[in-house]
């Protein structure tokens, strides 16, 4: 699996183009990992501590679409 697929995806708008206003989308996406990840697999957030997450940041017409992928298994 290619490390931009990862097991848990999510993707969060933010309305603006500056990094300072990304925070909010961020955890959101953070939060929808832990979620997926609780879901599927019984995992916690605990489960997120040294772990590297790839995070994508496209622009949009209105500001940045943020996305945040995890794959427990490639580190």
């Amino acid at each position: 699996m290619a490390i931009n697929e990862g097991r848990y995806k999510a993707t969060e708008p933010a309305s603006s183009k500056h990094p300072g206003d990304w925070g909010r989308a961020m955890a959101k996406a953070m939060a929808e990992l832990v979620n997926q990840a609780a879901e599927i697999d019984g995992v916690g957030h605990e489960e997120l501590y040294g772990e590297n997450l790839h995070l994508v940041i496209k622009e949009t017409e209105d500001g940045v679409e943020i996305t945040m992928t995890w794959d427990p298994e490639e580190d």
